[in-house]
Order: C-alpha cells, then sequence, then structure tokens
C-alpha cells in the first residue's frame, strides 16, 4: 500500500488534475458534511453498504483515501486492496489538511 505522509503529498497528486485518482472521504456523512477536501467523495467506512460500494469501484482507477485522523482510512485501505483496487493512504487525516 502506497501511503502519503503529510497534506502537501496529496496537495502535489491533486494539483495534477488525474482523472485516474479519485480521492474518497471514509469518515461519516456527518463529518464530511462539516467539512472535507474539495473533489472529494463521502465512502462512509461505518456505513453498512461500504463493502457493496468498493465492490463496484472501478479496478483501473487509483483511489486516495483519508479520514479525520488516520485510523479508519488504513483499515479502509486494506479492505479495498483486498478486492483488488489501487490504493493509496493518506497518513495524516482531514485534521491535518485544515491546518
Amino acid at each position: 500500500m502506497k501511503t502519503l505522509q503529510n497534506p502537501q503529498e496529496l496537495k502535489n497528486i491533486l494539483n495534477q488534475k488525474d482523472s485516474e485518482i479519485i480521492l474518497l472521504d471514509v469518515r461519516t456523512q456527518a463529518e464530511y458534511e462539516s467539512g472535507h477536501i474539495n473533489s472529494a467523495i463521502n465512502f462512509d467506512i461505518s456505513g453498512t453498504d461500504f463493502i457493496s460500494k468498493i465492490e463496484n469501484l472501478d479496478k483501473f482507477k487509483t483511489y486516495i483515501l483519508y479520514c479525520q485522523s488516520g485510523g479508519r482510512s488504513k483499515l479502509a485501505s486494506i479492505l479495498m486492496e483486498q478486492k483488488g483496487l489501487d490504493i493509496i493512504n493518506c497518513e495524516f487525516g482531514y485534521i491535518s489538511w485544515e491546518e
């Protein structure tokens, strides 16, 4: 699994505007609605439909995951890699992004 260590690494990737890279926010809908990174799609890891949602993702794309502080995105990354998806996990979270 590839990882990003800090927000600047993520900013550099997002500035490339690569359509093959999808940013996923794995926090709850309420957390997402209270603030999220532009272009992020909410994929709540605690949702009952999380597994079925990831099974329908395009395996030819790369998914960058983040959560509030890094824990949930790591778990989501493991689950998604098991489904054969190309994952980059943000070891930092939205808290660091806001700073």
